[in-house]
C-alpha cells in the first residue's frame, strides 16, 4: 500500500507544514521506514482520521519528501 499524495492531504488540512513544524507531529529521530509505515497506516482508513491525524500524515509525507530531495541532491553532487 502506498501512502496518500501530499497534495491530497493538504486539501484536508488546509496548511503547508514546513520541515521544522513537522517535529511537533513526528519524532525527530524516527527512521524513514517507521515514518513511511506511519504514513501508510494513516492513509489506510483516512475516513476515521481526526484533524491531528491529518496533520501527522502531512508531517510524515513532508519528511519523506525532504529525505528524498536530500538523497537526489547527494546523487547529483556525486555525478558532477
Amino acid at each position: 500500500m502506498k501512502p496518500m499524495k501530499l497534495a491530497e492531504v493538504r486539501k484536508h488540512t488546509g496548511r503547508r507544514l514546513t520541515v521544522e513544524e513537522t517535529a511537533q507531529y513526528v519524532s525527530p529521530g524516527q527512521s524513514a521506514t517507521a515514518t513511511r509505515n506511519q504514513a501508510c497506516a494513516l492513509s489506510l482508513h483516512s475516513w476515521s482520521n481526526s484533524p491531528t491525524d491529518w496533520l501527522r500524515l502531512e508531517a510524515c509525507l513532508v519528511l519523506l519528501a525532504e529525505k528524498r530531495c536530500q538523497k537526489m541532491r547527494a546523487i547529483a553532487a556525486r555525478i558532477r
